[in-house]
This record gives C-alpha cells, structure tokens and sequence, in this order.
C-alpha cells in the first residue's frame, strides 16, 4: 500500500495550504486501505513514519459499494522494512459488513476527519490493457512486458514490481494505451536504484488497471518527481481526485507475473 498522473488546477480539489492528504485504495478482491497524514510531502518520496503526529487518527471513514456500505478501523501497522504506519481498512471484529473489490464496480470514500468531510469515488475497471506476458531482457538490463489494448478504448494501468520477500515499488510514469499488442520496457521507481535486480533474483511484477482520475494522478505526480518536485508542493500538485483534500482514491484491477532472472 505504502509506496512510492496534467493539470495544476483541479476539479473538485481545494487549493492551498494544510489540506489533509490521502492515499486509498480498493483493489480487485482486496479491502479498501486509506492512509491519512498531514504531511505534504508524503508523495515526495520522504518517509513520514518516524514522526508520529504527521499521520491523522481517530478519523471516521465509509467505504460503499451503493446497496453495501462498511466502516473502516484504524490500525497501528508494520512494512516489510519494519517501519510503523497507520492505516485504515476492513474492521475484523465486523467482518459480517465488509466486502472486497470486484471488478466494473464503483466505490465512494467518505472520510470525517477534524471537523472536515473528504469525498472521492473510483471504479475497478475491466482489464482493458492486458499483461500478456513479462521477462528478463539483460542487454536493457531491465524488464520487458508484452501488453495488449482489448477495447479500441483509451485504456490505463500502473505497475509495481518486488524482489520476493520485499515491498512492492511503482513505477515512475504509469501507462496508457488503445488497441494493439506491444512491447515496453518497465523503468523502475523513485527509491530504486538502476540495477537493483541481478542474477538469480525473483522478481514479482503486479500490473493493474486503473481508471482515468487514478492515472490523472499518476502521471503528474511522475513528472513532478523528473523534475525533482514535490508531487503535492505548490509548484506541481499532481491533479488528486479527493474533494477537499490532497491525494487519490483509486480503484485497482490486478495482475500478477514471476520472473526469474538467470544466474
């Protein structure tokens, strides 16, 4: 969830300083997680976890999917580096009212949070651009997918990519694409070092597709960060789609492929 899209205006987003900032997701037969923080920078790339007041408790948030709505419950929670965090996500004493993600479905985040009201919604959408298949190409020293447009439509997508046992990191820029299959070298993230990956390591790639507003802000907070700008700083503020608040709210549709690069 936590890792590290082309307007500066936005539509149904305040401008100005001391905005909430979010990060929610719901992915195809997930929970929904939302991230809520103080901080900024928390898009920068900069680690907010070692600060305890820059993450935002004791909020009440809904998640509904129209006939079904659920409350999320905050936890105190670790990643894989050992680093604390709070999130919210599926209350697991209220199992009976929680539901996961499916695909075409839409889901509207509501969030009460220090006298304010945040909203947002996003879709799960179909796979419109297909993972068809993924390997290791050692000249480009990096990894290579093969990807198809099924629609003629405007498809969107992101990827994230793991060595096995560690954190998934996204890729810079995310994807977009129409009709016809192609291939496209993967580039690796903020935080990741080129040649990260070497000989016999197992590499997970989780590619999924997003809707237009999660792409939106995508795509400007990768051209913030090419040109070393704070995604949510004055001078870039990637184009979010919470009303009343920085960040997003995106809806993920997910696929997964191993790779193994020789020794």
């Amino acid at each position: 969830m936590i890792s590290s899209a082309c307007e500066k205006e936005q539509t149904g987003q305040q401008q100005g300083p001391n905005l909430p900032v979010v990060e929610g997701i719901i992915e195809e037969n997930g929970y929904p997680m939302v991230v809520l923080t103080r901080n900024q920078a928390y898009f920068s790339g900069s680690t907010t976890s070692n600060d305890d007041g820059n993450w935002i408790g004791d909020a009440v948030i809904y998640v509904s999917n129209g006939p079904q709505t659920q409350q999320l419950r905050e936890y105190r929670l670790t990643d894989a580096a050992g680093r604390a965090f709070r999130a919210y996500t599926v209350d697991t004493a209220r199992l009976r009212d929680a539901f996961r993600g499916e695909t075409g479905k839409s889901y509207t985040l509501t969030i009460e949070s220090e006298g304010k009201k945040l909203t947002a919604i996003t879709t799960i959408p179909a796979r419109s651009l297909q993972l068809d298949s993924a390997w290791w190409a050692p000249g480009k020293a990096g990894i290579m997918a093969r990807l198809t447009g099924s629609t003629g439509q405007q498809a969107y997508a992101r990827y994230f990519t793991a060595r096995k046992g560690e954190d998934y990191r996204p890729g810079m820029h995310p994807l977009s694409s129409r009709s016809g299959t192609f291939n496209l070298q993967l580039a690796e993230g903020p935080g990741t070092a080129a040649g990260d990956y070497g000989k016999g390591d197992t590499v997970l790639l989780k590619f999924c597709n997003v809707d237009h507003r999660t792409y939106d802000f995508w795509f400007s907070a990768g051209r913030a960060w090419a040109e070393g700008m704070d995604p949510l700083g004055p001078g870039a503020r990637a184009t979010g789609n919470v009303s009343g608040a920085l960040g997003y709210w995106g809806g993920y549709s997910v696929t997964y492929e191993r790779i193994i690069i020789p020794k």
